[in-house]
């Protein structure tokens, strides 16, 4: 969600439903990234007689490449695509061990990879998971006949790439050999309350105390909302950048969603970041720093000072406003993101968990209101509930079809809730990592690793040597 921008800052690049960030990795030092490429990709897979075609933006990464070998491609999602993923993280250890060609390629709409001349409702018709899946089809069989390539395929994705890799395998199994679907949302759900049910949960591992203050706080917000007395104390508290108005419902659901979020994002990347849970719930637990009120405060503060903003953005009206710039080009946009919510995914979420730990303030009509505010008053509830289970016919939901995946999840992860947790085959497991967070699984080895997801990555990297193989 919203306070997830603070996070991108320090993360970069970032994007959510407003909750679904995506990094940038952390490249050893002196590793240039390789040069952006462009491929000649069609704008409309599903109408023969639409010739028209769009520059997509790639990287390839030819340097352990041996004939006849195998090809891996990280797939773009919803934001910028990082370059530094061709010489960084897991995929690119096993590269070296299978003599692999590393490719990634740009999710149409997102970064600087844009079909059209602006984002207008009737131009966003173009951008869908279904399109995207095509893209990658189209460009991994002409990288086939531009290469001489041979080998197997493997996809790899994390967040909604890793939804995306799981896809490919099921939408084109005759191209994709194996694909390591990582902390991919497979379930489209609208009212996604079980994501702030995971990040309860996983602020109760640091011990009891957190949770509770955190509540506390959350609750004196709630109430200090509707007292006007009130709002110029909260508005310098948590150094809104305009005054807290309460009269106006939706920048106080705003100010609320900031408020959780900023949480919800240190639980989602523990461990990936300056901060986590632990830090956090140091602070939220700390009575040297007055009410609880006043140390989520702190929190606020510190974020701020991480992501280098002066203060936060509060207003309802700033945010659809940036929904609604059809021009919008760039490392990080939310118009694409969130019409992907609206026509495909939902994802929303609210603060309906059966506890009411978190207070009512984020309820499902305040999401979907987004989708009528940015895209037109025929994004009905009923329509959005058409869009999702559309989704989930297509694809399977959370029992998908298919042979040669393995899907990775972090216990702390509050995305898992949408996931596949358990073996669906032999073919196709489930690997549940206890005590890691969103992706944790395709980065680099580090000191700090537990022992599961050491013993997750060689299993992966199992399942990958498989794939590889020549077919019988």
């Amino acid at each position: 969600m919203r306070a997830l921008l603070l996070l991108g800052a320090l993360l970069a690049p970032a994007l959510a439903l407003r909750g679904l960030i995506k990094h940038r990795p952390a490249q050893p030092r002196g590793v240039a990234d390789p040069p952006e490429m462009l491929f000649d990709q069609l704008l409309d897979h599903f109408t023969a007689t639409d010739g028209r075609s769009w520059n997509q933006r790639y990287w390839e990464n030819l340097e352990f490449y041996q004939e006849g070998g195998p090809a891996f491609i990280m797939i773009g999602g919803e934001a910028e695509a990082s370059a530094g993923w061709l010489k960084f993280g897991q995929w690119y250890k096993w590269a070296e061990q299978h003599g692999a060609a590393l490719f990634q390629l740009e999710h149409r709409f997102y970064g600087q990879s844009q079909p059209t001349e602006d984002m207008s409702v009737e131009n966003l018709a173009y951008l869908s998971s279904r399109q995207g899946l095509h893209d990658l089809a189209h460009f991994m069989a002409a990288m086939n006949t531009q290469h001489g390539i041979t080998g197997n395929w493997v996809t790899f994705g994390g967040s909604y790439p890793g939804s995306l890799s799981a896809w490919m395998r099921l939408r084109f199994p005759h191209l994709v050999s194996g694909s390591v679907s990582s902390s991919g949302p497979l379930f489209a759900k609208l009212d996604f309350s079980e994501y702030l049910q995971v990040v309860m949960d996983a602020l109760d591992t640091t011990g009891p105390g957190c949770n509770m203050a955190l509540a506390e706080a959350l609750a004196t917000a709630e109430t200090m909302v509707t007292d006007e007395e009130s709002w110029g104390e909260l508005s310098s508290l948590f150094q809104l950048c305009t005054p807290l108005d309460g009269s106006i419902v939706n920048d106080v659901k705003s100010f609320m969603e900031l408020l959780i979020d900023n949480l919800a994002g240190i639980v989602q990347y523990n461990g990936l970041q300056s901060e986590d849970i632990f830090s956090v719930c140091a602070i939220l637990t700390d009575e040297s720093l007055g009410s609880p009120l006043e140390r989520l405060g702190a929190v606020n503060t510190m974020m701020l000072g991480e992501s280098g903003e002066e203060c936060l953005d509060h207003t309802y009206e700033t945010f659809i406003a940036q929904l609604k710039d059809i021009n919008c080009r760039g490392s990080f946009c939310w118009r694409p993101w969130i019409w992907q919510t609206c026509t495909e995914f939902g994802w929303y979420q609210t603060t309906n968990q059966d506890s009411g730990i978190y207070g009512s303030s984020l309820d499902l009509g305040f999401f979907e209101q987004w989708c009528q505010d940015a895209f037109g008053p025929s994004f009905t509830h009923e329509m959005l509930e058409k869009n999702v289970y559309g989704s989930n016919i297509e694809y399977g939901g959370d029992h998908p079809d298919v042979d040669n995946v393995v899907f990775v999840h972090g216990t702390i992860d509050p995305w898992h809730a949408m996931g596949v947790l358990e073996d669906i085959s032999a073919d196709a497991p489930a690997i549940f990592i206890n005590g890691t967070s969103h992706c944790n699984d395709m980065y680099g080895d580090r000191s700090t690793d537990s022992e599961a997801l050491t013993e997750a990555r060689l299993r992966i990297g199992e399942l990958v040597a498989q794939w590889v193989q020549p077919k019988p």
